[in-house]
């Protein structure tokens, strides 16, 4: 009987704790508090953190990672996912982006054209756009955009300024709003050398396009002729 008796005390135990345990999960599922977890991803890690903390849970930052297409300091991945239901006071762990990378600007200003795309070259940063203007140091860079000891982002490119030889240089104006006299009398008052053709189109249209051998917003130097063409509709 002995046997026994150790069997029922041992069943008892069993069913006791086994009887507790499930009164106290039962019970504290009952008393948990859910609250739907707030959508981060872009913002800031200071908003996101203000955002968590007012649903009544915290922020830890993962780790942080490269990315190009992401700003500095700015949330690209949450868990838990946005707009799900999850325990009141749990940890929400993101990850954050440290922004796109990158390349520090060498400082070009004095340099030929020539040496400075070779430069470039070599740091694999392009040349975006090269702007030519009346300078005493005429062939050297006077100015680059962003400056020099300054980062550019991988992929994007440089503006440079190059100086050309002084002389009557002048600025094509925006000529969609002028009529073809209208322009060729501003040619005339700054005695720019320029001659003006005007050409029938086939179509049927009223409508008057004018082109220039300058494209318009440009400087040019005034040592050749400028030639206007006039479209028309017959």
């Amino acid at each position: 009987m002995s046997w026994f008796k150790a069997f029922l005390y041992i069943a008892i135990f069993v069913f006791v704790f086994s009887f507790s345990t499930y009164l106290t999960i039962n019970i504290l599922l009952k008393r948990q508090i859910n609250v739907i977890c707030p959508d981060i991803r872009g913002k800031t890690v200071e908003d996101a953190k203000r955002l968590v903390e007012n649903k009544g849970l915290s922020l830890s930052i993962s780790r942080y990672e490269r990315r190009n297409d992401v700003p500095y300091n700015h949330i690209t991945v949450q868990r838990p996912e946005a707009n799900i239901s999850t325990r009141l006071g749990r940890t929400v762990m993101v990850i954050v982006s440290e922004g796109p990378e990158l390349i520090p600007l060498p400082i070009l200003e004095g340099r030929s054209l020539a040496d400075a795309e070779g430069i470039l070259k070599e740091k694999n940063i392009e040349i975006e756009k090269t702007i030519r203007v009346p300078h005493p140091k005429a062939g050297k860079v006077i100015a680059q955009i962003p400056k020099g000891g300054e980062g550019v982002i991988k992929g994007k490119g440089v503006i440079l300024f190059v100086g050309v030889e002084e002389g009557q240089y002048f600025l094509m104006p925006d000529f969609r709003d002028m009529t073809p006299r209208d322009l060729a009398e501003e040619m005339t008052s700054k005695n720019i050398k320029h001659k003006v053709n005007y050409v029938l189109e086939e179509q049927n249209s009223t409508k008057t396009t004018i082109t220039t051998s300058v494209p318009p917003k440009m400087i040019f130097k005034n040592d050749g002729e400028i030639e206007i063409k006039v479209l028309s509709g017959g």
